[in-house]
């Protein structure tokens, strides 16, 4: 009696096989490295352009409560010429208001202070700057005399640039 020797072979991966599955692998693993660091980079931007927009907010509050606190004091102002400078950086500090300034690029980072808010005197630079600028003017129609302010930001940090601008008319309260 002869015995044969019957073999059976089990299906098995060939290398090439293994190496074609395991590069399809590699590009998927690529393709979420890439979207991860995508999300992180527009994360990076989307934070940058909500804290620049409530700064931009925030400056034109604060030009407005200049008007303000002229028309309430003991020696007001007559106009609106004598409270803005055509260029200005103002924050919530007292006396905060320096004039003199023609570009965003002139001015000082906002800082954050120890209480946690934006201000030209606090300890940790910041890459946001701010800068505003006054347009006034009489409407002869209504005299009424206003100005228009116009509040830009603008931030510079790990490879990206953004910048801001709100405006919004103020209206004299001597007339």
């Amino acid at each position: 009696m002869n015995k044969q020797n019957n073999k059976t072979t089990k299906p098995a991966f060939s290398l090439i096989e293994l190496l074609v599955s395991m590069a399809m692998v590699g590009v998927g693993l690529v393709g979420v490295a890439s979207l991860a660091a995508q999300n992180i980079r527009v994360q990076y931007v989307n934070r940058n352009s909500l804290i620049s927009a409530q700064l931009a907010q925030e400056g034109l509050e604060l030009a407005r409560n200049r008007r303000d606190n002229n028309w309430k004091s003991t020696s007001p102002a007559t106009s609106l010429d004598d409270i803005y400078d055509p260029g200005f950086i103002i924050d919530y500090t007292p006396d905060s208001y320096r004039s003199g300034y023609s570009d965003i690029a002139e001015t000082d980072p906002l800082r954050i202070n120890g209480d946690g808010f934006y201000s030209y005197s606090g300890e940790t630079i910041t890459p946001f700057r701010r800068f505003l600028t006054s347009e006034c003017q009489t409407d002869e129609t209504i005299q009424a005399e206003y100005c228009l302010i116009r509040c830009f930001v603008s931030w510079q940090g790990k490879g990206q640039t953004g910048t801001y601008q709100a405006q919004d008319f103020i209206y004299s309260w001597y007339d």
